[in-house]
């Protein structure tokens, strides 16, 4: 009875950890582009309100937080290998990433720039798999970036008395 327990805990938690991707592509090559990497947040252990964002140096068009900057920080004029390589290290968790989603920034056809955010496993927000939700808006050569947390996710990190972590 043990060995079955075994066996049936193990398909379920193994290929959790060795099926987690990391970015691979994502649509971007190892070309002529160089882009801006935009790290948003990451200011504690598994913050849920980290992602990142790859925005096209040569395409006139600049993408920025709608946040003050220090919520965010941006490493300049790096290739696509080394800025899939950042995002990489910085959201990737196996314990509670499930996968990362990269998604194009785009008007028309035209990419401005790649969205990468974590996906978490469906226990550690309970249930929440991508706690947060961006909207991206054009004028003129701007893109802004307005970011929310979802509610639930903000009031089990920040606001649950039940967390060890939580001073009174």
């Amino acid at each position: 009875m043990s060995k079955l327990i075994f066996i049936l805990v193990s398909l379920v938690f193994i290929p959790l950890n060795l099926f987690a991707a990391t970015v691979e592509n994502c649509g971007i090559t190892d070309g002529e582009d160089s882009y801006n990497v935009i790290i948003y947040s990451n200011s504690f252990i598994n913050d849920p309100e980290t992602f990142i964002v790859l925005d096209k140096v040569n395409d006139n068009v600049t993408i920025s937080p709608y946040a003050p900057s220090f919520n965010y920080r941006t490493i300049e004029n790096v290739n696509g290998k080394e800025a899939l390589k950042i995002a990489n290290e910085v959201l990737l968790d196996k314990a509670f990433v499930n996968f990362l989603r990269c998604s194009p920034i785009r008007e028309e056809g035209t990419i401005f720039g790649y969205e990468i955010k974590p996906i978490y496993h469906p226990w550690v927000f309970r249930g929440i798999m991508e706690p947060l939700q961006t909207v991206y808006r054009k004028e003129g050569n701007t893109i802004a970036i307005y970011i929310h947390l979802h509610p639930r996710v903000r009031r089990q990190v920040y606001d649950d008395d039940s967390h060890p972590m939580r001073w009174r």
